[in-house]
């Protein structure tokens, strides 16, 4: 095989807003750490693919990314379904477009497109690097364990607050990829932990949050020249136990992160030496991006239902929708998503959803390739919502409730880990 890492600053050059958080509606203060993209493309016997790692909140959700990944296939040439685009999901980084800009203030929108065009132009020279300098080497696959993440959906009082949750499910698995030269010297690592870089909060500092604090450990460890980089999991449902403060959680200062970093490099050294890394070949890299169709239940739908809400805590919802009726668009009763299965080799395989894939929803989606090892990457190729399975569907709480911000007639269909399962490409 030949492999190739490039990264590339994608800190904006100019002032443009954050991603996350409503009330921060203002553009970033300053720069804490660096923001990047790293890309990695694979290639054996003329088949290749391409991944990129990437700390911002999400790609864009207007309609570009797909002709992005287009332009991107041409250049390193290979099939749109070989790439993924995986962003860290980080709360600190700048914002891409979203399917609509609705909810932002008017004067954002032209920032947040002048930044994604910008942020585009750095990926397609990026790709055209990685064309250029591939080598022979090799790639490694390890796993252990990884105690950062911590389940943020409690049961209490009748509901499901976001809040600090240590007996509640989490992905604690930490995949490390590792790709070594001709030499057998170790070029890049990559690691994938699911859970959300929210330690920081709604603050003002451009920020990779605890991906940026692991990605300065381990480049300390390894050397300034040495790129580490980081694929975002299933982890809508969890944050930094870090950041756990009694019943709630709280806003880590920027100085804090390295914490959080130093344990994750730890756990990851622990996996890289140890007996458990094991040779990928030869490589498949064969993928399929399934376009599957989720229905919504029919809660709200006409002109008289959204009138019933207003004055409610719908109240916004409910004028979004009236706007939509008026002007002829209808209220959508169901939402596309794109499956995506990416095999390395025979018996492994990345799997890639645009959602915010709760852990539950991950365990489905990996089992539904058993006995094949499959990795679940949420967070790629953009990002529509949160996607919990029936049973946490049936639990409730904010993640469940997606529709009111969208909108929708309501909520997602409960079972919808059965029509992503079935999309999921089980050949190589």
């Amino acid at each position: 095989m030949r492999f190739s890492v490039v990264s590339r600053s994608i800190v904006p050059p100019f002032a443009c807003p954050m991603y996350g958080y409503g009330s921060r509606v203002d553009c970033f203060d300053g720069v804490n750490d660096p923001l990047t993209v790293t890309l990695v493309l694979l290639e054996e016997e003329g088949r290749r693919a391409l991944i990129a790692a990437t700390d911002i909140g999400s790609y864009a959700n207007d309609g570009r990314t797909p002709v992005l990944m287009e332009r991107l296939a041409g250049i390193v040439g290979c099939p749109s379904d070989n790439l993924m685009l995986n962003a860290s999901h980080t709360h600190g980084g700048p914002m891409l477009p979203m399917a609509d800009h609705a909810h932002l203030p008017s004067h954002t929108p032209d920032l947040i497109t002048r930044y994604a065009d910008w942020f585009e132009g750095v990926l397609v020279e990026a790709a055209r690097e990685a064309v250029l300098s591939l080598q022979p080497g090799s790639l490694w696959l390890g796993e252990g364990r990884t105690a950062v993440p911590m389940n943020r959906r409690p049961s209490r009082d009748g509901g499901v607050p976001n809040a600090p949750n240590a007996g509640g499910p989490v992905d604690d698995r930490l995949f490390v990829l590792a790709l070594r030269d001709a030499r057998d010297e170790l070029q890049a690592v990559g690691i994938r932990v699911s859970c959300h870089p929210v330690a920081t909060g709604a603050q003002h500092l451009l920020t990779g949050d605890y991906v940026g604090a692991w990605k300065a450990a381990f480049a300390d460890a390894f050397g300034p020249g040495f790129q580490p980089f980081f694929l975002q999991g299933s982890g809508a449902d969890a944050r930094p136990r870090h950041v756990t403060e009694g019943d709630h959680w709280r806003a880590m200062r920027h100085a804090e992160l390295p914490a959080i970093g130093r344990d994750l490099c730890r756990e990851t050294l622990r996996v890289l030496t140890g007996t458990g890394m094991r040779s990928l070949g030869p490589l498949q890299l064969a993928g399929r991006l399934v376009q599957v169709t989720v229905p919504c239940e029919s809660r709200h739908s006409s002109q008289q239902d959204f009138e019933k809400l207003l004055g409610t805590n719908l109240d916004g919802y409910a004028r979004v929708c009236l706007q939509r009726l008026a002007a002829g668009q209808g209220v959508p009763g169901e939402q596309e998503f794109r499956v995506q299965t990416l095999w390395l080799d025979a018996q492994t395989a990345l799997l890639g959803l645009n959602a915010e894939v709760l852990c539950g929803m991950g365990r489905h989606l990996e089992a539904a390739l058993s006995p094949a090892r499959a990795i679940m990457l949420g967070y790629t190729n953009g990002v529509v919502c949160y996607v919990p399975d029936a049973a946490e569907m049936a639990r409730g709480g904010y993640e469940t409730q997606c529709y009111t911000s969208q909108p929708w007639t309501g909520p997602l269909e409960s079972g919808m880990e059965k029509r992503f399962a079935a999309a999921l490409l089980r050949q190589p």
